[in-house]
């Protein structure tokens, strides 16, 4: 009953009571609203964040790099494909057989890989290096590089020995004499190595010829894998070696760096793959002084992907420092378009 009284003494009490659950409700309200929006933006920041499926610079390659086109054609019969870009490649019949050296009948898969453009070259880890006719390192101006790969169920078939293939690849440099058919063998660390399969000249009896129109050079192949119809780059200026100092690089065991330039609307792409002190060097005495060129790094570290990119003109000697900005697989791709 004193409770009774008190309450009945003081008419007010309800309403400060009323009043306090009311800014304690509010208080309570405002920090649930608060936290929400954090959280929100929190998840904001993170569906932003690029996650990469894969951790080296390897995986970079395979991801973004030039991706298969798969066709079907009858062994035994032959045929001809042809691919998004415009290259042609030609099977006779009766050409593939197994790893018994059996001939090969009924349907197979053709593979092939296309690359024409210098992005495509970087993103695809297939430079244009190559070795000289006296084992010296060099590179070559390209006129379109080619893989080509076929299986039956699964498993890779070969050519038959003494047979071959054709490959027909558009010309964006028109007629040159100097044109050779090459090979490459692939690697991780260099990206390919290119080796002339013939000394003389398109039009000179090397199994390459040029056509008109369409403007385009076809070329024998007597093995599957990676063909290129390029020439040497012939310089008759001084070569010097350039170093690119990588102890900047925010991952330099994951950091490759390519060299770019253009002639004749042809593009040559130098992967520099020489360990030096501070980075990575070109081939000695192997680049043109006075050209000019653009140097691209790409590098990875902890989900982040990191971009590097000079122009520069190619200087007697020179050690070169990039600097390395962080970007997304997007902001690359768009940086390397504008090298095509």
């Amino acid at each position: 009953m004193k409770n009774s009284k008190n309450i009945n003494k003081h008419p007010n009490y309800m309403n400060d009571v009323s009043k306090a659950l009311k800014t304690i409700f509010g208080t309570l309200l405002l920090t649930f609203f608060l936290f929400s929006c954090e959280t929100n933006d929190d998840n904001d920041v993170d569906t932003d964040i690029e996650v990469l499926d894969y951790t080296t610079i390897q995986g970079f390659f395979e991801a973004n790099g030039v991706q298969d086109q798969i066709f079907t054609i009858d062994a035994s019969v032959g045929g001809s494909i042809t691919g998004e870009n415009g290259t042609i490649v030609t099977f006779p019949a009766n050409t593939l057989v197994d790893e018994s050296n059996t001939l090969i009948t009924g349907n197979v898969d053709v593979a092939i890989k296309e690359i024409f453009k210098p992005s495509q070259m970087i993103l695809s880890n297939k430079p244009t290096n190559a070795i000289g006719f006296s084992s010296e390192n060099t590179f070559l101006l390209s006129e379109g590089e080619t893989e080509v790969i076929v299986s039956q169920n699964g498993t890779e078939v070969q050519l038959a020995p003494g047979m071959n293939y054709q490959v027909s690849v558009p010309s964006a440099g028109g007629m040159d004499n100097e044109m050779l058919p090459f090979s490459g063998t692939a690697s991780d660390d260099e990206g390919i190595i290119w080796n002339a399969l013939s000394d003389v000249g398109a039009g000179s009896g090397n199994g390459m010829s040029f056509v008109a129109a369409p403007a385009s050079y076809i070329y024998d192949v007597f093995d599957t894998g990676w063909s290129n119809c390029d020439k040497f780059y012939n310089y008759p200026g001084t070569k010097t070696t350039n170093y690119i100092d990588l102890t900047g690089s925010p991952n330099i065991s994951e950091t490759t760096v390519f060299l770019v330039f253009e002639e004749n609307n042809l593009p040559a792409v130098v992967k520099f793959s020489t360990i030096y002190a501070n980075g990575l060097q070109s081939y000695v005495d192997m680049l043109p002084e006075g050209l000019n060129v653009t140097y691209i790094a790409i590098t990875i570290e902890d989900n982040q992907q990191y971009l590097a990119m000079d122009e520069v003109t190619i200087q007697d000697e020179e050690e070169l420092t990039l600097s390395f900005e962080a970007k997304s697989t997007q902001e690359i791709l768009d940086a390397l378009t504008l090298l095509d």
